[in-house]
């Protein structure tokens, strides 16, 4: 494009092409040289800016009808960058030369009524989640004075079978309402996670209101029936029949309940039906002088002779000794079927003593497997020590998530790096690796984390989510928060890393914000979600400007979610989710 000579600018000319000649007239050096560096042009081009003979406005006019920074009906990509760029003036003016020239009124976006029309779209259904979130909050108030229904004393058997019944309706409403409130309370909170630019801060927090009173009125709801249940008399619970090919004995069941399965199992192995899994859901206490399994509700488990698959789920870190895994070992292997074992949630020994040397016997001899969820490995029944399992089994242990507890052997620490790595190697995805008050520190480069026990972690290409607990609530320090994030980054696939933090203030001088244990969250350029704990403090507006502004810098950013005072100290922990650009 040419500049017209002078006196051949005619002001009734009105178009496009009028508009670049005076957007050249306001493109000085300066502001075309913070353009060119904002935009990321060419480095040949911005040299040529410094030529001395340039008509700078010119050439960077062209340079942004050719890139489509500015076409004939949107300039928006241009005054949003002159005003990131601290020229609120220039892009005013810019936008008045724009109106003159073409006439038109509405300088945003041609996407802008479609936005629109989200945004409505959105608000009803912010109503309806809210309607739904209050129904349910009735229905739970309604069940709760069910629940509160006086208990009978006596010894008429009607009175207490009829109270018996009443519970058991009350139950399965209760199953049937904690169900629906559950997929509400996921619904919404989707619902917030995918609409939160069309949200104000106060819609937020009143979904959010609604969905903690919810689950905390289902929580009551549970401990009312639990109360119930023990008050109602044993003599009168219904015997529920088990389904064999999956038994389960829970610990939150009582006593009787304990005693009812374990005597159908009893009766189904005595008469040679098969019985194809038996889950053990944090039930197991010990192992009894004869051989039984004694469980929590102190009601001892007697052999079962036709069972194929033995599962034992313990509380979270609980570390079994030699004897009680072998002694687990040897109960299965009573039944002439078995195949099996599984074991979750615990931390086991290898079976060196000579005492399991008549267990890996036996367990030979039958070909059963020993699987450990925990660390995607499979005992060896020949010199009873563990060994990677196949692919598959790897696959399923790190598809469920990976925890390293602090109080576990160091060798079961060794055996879940072993099989992290072995899933690195063969791109096995990670779903989520907890880090439950293990973690000790990071190496200065962040290639490696370091364990409370000493070992180390290296960057792990196919996790997708990493959650680190400190031990006694430890702050992540400014430095250390740093080296994590390089940690989590070098992972391809990496979605979140969470971290326990919460929000200070934003720093007035870098716009940076400051967590409450010091450290400066730094400019995160792969930043896609951040999501901000005020933990009870209360934010002004300057606090929320900061935010947002802070929150302006990634173009990655897809919303600010941030956790208001109301929310109190029972809010989730700061995220920080990182994606690689595609």
């Amino acid at each position: 494009m040419e500049r017209p000579p002078s006196g051949m600018k005619n002001r009734d000319l009105k178009g496009f092409g009028p508009f670049q000649v005076e957007l050249a007239d306001h493109l000085n050096y300066n502001t075309s040289l913070r353009l060119a560096t904002l935009w990321e042009y060419p480095r040949s081009f911005i040299g040529s800016l410094k030529s001395e003979n340039a008509d700078v406005g010119l050439m960077m006019v062209d340079k942004m009808v050719e890139r489509g920074d500015i076409t004939s009906d949107d300039i928006s990509t241009l005054t949003n960058a002159l005003r990131q760029c601290k020229l609120d003036g220039v892009a005013t003016e810019v936008e008045k030369i724009f109106r003159d020239n073409t006439s038109q009124t509405d300088l945003t976006k041609p996407e802008t009524n479609i936005q629109r029309r989200d945004e409505e779209k959105a608000m009803i259904q912010w109503e309806e989640h809210g309607n739904a979130l209050s129904t349910l909050l009735q229905a739970t108030e309604d069940l709760g004075r069910k629940l509160e229904l006086p208990t009978p004393t006596g010894s008429r058997t009607d009175t207490l079978a009829e109270r018996h019944r009443e519970r058991k309706e009350v139950e399965q409403e209760l199953l049937h309402l904690r169900s629906s409130s559950l997929e509400a309370i996921d619904t919404a909170e989707a619902f917030i996670h995918e609409n939160s630019t069309y949200l104000s801060a106060q819609q937020h927090s009143e979904t959010r209101r609604r969905i903690r009173e919810l689950r905390k009125q289902l929580e009551d709801l549970t401990d009312q029936l639990l109360k119930l249940r023990a008050a109602t008399p044993p003599q009168v619970e219904a015997v529920q029949p088990i389904d064999l090919n999956c038994v389960t004995i829970e610990a939150t069941d009582s006593k009787e309940k304990h005693q009812s399965i374990i005597d159908q199992l009893k009766e189904a192995s005595d008469r040679g039906s098969p019985i194809r899994m038996l889950i053990l859901d944090t039930t197991f206490k010990t192992i009894h002088e004869n051989g039984n399994i004694t469980l929590s509700s102190g009601v001892l488990l007697p052999f079962i002779s036709t069972l194929a698959v033995l599962a034992v789920w313990t509380e979270k870190e609980r570390v079994l000794c030699e004897a009680e895994f072998s002694g687990l070992l040897k109960y299965g292997s009573e039944s002439t079927r078995i195949q099996e074992y599984t074991f979750q949630q615990c931390d086991l020994p290898s079976l060196t003593g000579t005492s399991s040397r008549e267990v890996l016997k036996e367990l030979q001899e039958r070909g059963a497997k020993v699987k450990w969820c925990d660390t995607g490995h499979c005992l060896s029944t020949s010199a009873g020590s563990w060994e990677t399992g196949t692919i598959d089994w790897v696959r399923e242990a790190c598809g469920a998530g990976v925890v390293m507890y602090k109080h576990w052997r160091k060798e079961t620490l060794h055996l879940q790096i072993k099989m992290l790595e072995f899933a690195t190697e063969k791109e096995i995805p990670v779903r989520i690796l907890r880090l439950n008050r293990c973690y000790r520190s990071v190496t200065p480069d962040g290639s490696k984390l370091i364990l409370q026990s000493g070992q180390t972690l290296s960057a792990l290409a196919s996790v997708k989510r990493i959650n680190i607990e400190t031990e006694d609530g430890r702050k992540i320090q400014e430095v250390e928060f740093s080296r994590l994030l390089m940690y989590a980054d070098q992972s391809q696939s990496i979605e979140e890393l969470s971290l326990r933090d919460s929000y200070r203030a934003v720093d007035a001088m870098t716009g940076s914000i400051i967590l409450e244990s010091g450290v400066m969250l730094p400019r995160l350029s792969s930043l896609c979600e951040l999501t901000i704990n005020a933990e009870g403090r209360e934010l002004t507006e300057r606090d929320v400007d900061g935010l947002l502004k802070y929150s302006s810098q990634f173009s990655k950013l897809k919303s600010d979610i941030f956790h208001f005072p109301e929310m109190g100290p029972a809010a989730p922990p700061m995220f920080v989710m990182l994606s690689h650009a595609t």
